[in-house]
């Protein structure tokens, strides 16, 4: 994976609030239209002042300034929705290069290694452009609305700023899945400690196929 231009690709979604902008989650380019795909539940389909943060100081190869805040905002609307597997395609007027190639779940194997690049604590205004390498651990079918689905289970714990965040296989850089989210055991009642519900405190993230992605488009 050449992580040199990732920040040319990979932004924060964000929404303009009285007090700023509101960072909410990850997107990534797609390669036409000046569109964007991030996690449904990011944006909560929710048009409202909504917009993707770009900033110089989201470059892998170098030293990102925690103190430096500063980027322009585009206004962004949302131009479609899969609410059965937690997708949304975002579309910006201009047009934005992207060469990501974006593939699926069928791409890869349980153990292959894959990469993730996001923003894993952009929801409480730091806004660093992380990787992180990790393996498939499973291959699973999620029934939603009674649509099975293609996910993808991954051996590490993200945080909630990842979700949109694309993932890489690295033995090509084809793009095989985006991060929804870290499982949760449907047990009834839960808490939640200083934001975070303990039950998603553990070592296995979902991800959903990117081939459903390229169906939207």
């Amino acid at each position: 994976m050449n992580i040199q231009t990732l920040h040319q690709k990979i932004y924060t979604v964000g929404r303009i609030t009285p007090t700023g902008v509101k960072l909410l989650g990850t997107c990534f380019s797609l390669n036409e239209r000046g569109l964007f795909a991030t996690a449904s539940h990011v944006t909560n389909n929710d048009n409202t002042n909504l917009v993707i943060f770009i900033t110089n100081n989201t470059d892998l190869t170098t030293y990102q300034d925690t103190s430096n805040n500063s980027g322009q905002t585009i206004p962004v609307s949302i131009y479609k929705v899969d609410p059965i597997r937690d997708i949304c395609i975002l579309q910006v007027e201009q047009n934005v290069f992207s060469d990501l190639v974006i593939g699926g779940s069928d791409d890869t194997n349980v153990g292959e290694n894959v990469g993730i690049v996001g923003f894993p604590h952009c929801v409480n205004g730091r806004n660093v452009l992380t990787y992180q390498n990790t393996e498939i651990g499973a291959k699973v079918l999620i029934e939603s609305s009674g649509i099975k689905s293609k996910h993808l289970i991954l051996n590490i714990q993200t945080r909630p700023g990842q979700s949109g965040s694309p993932i890489f296989r690295l033995s090509d850089s084809r793009v095989i899945g985006m991060i929804i989210g870290s499982y949760v055991p449907n047990s009834g009642g839960s808490i939640s400690l200083g934001g975070i519900d303990p039950e998603t405190l553990h070592q296995t993230t979902h991800a959903v196929s990117t081939e459903y992605i390229t169906k939207m488009l």
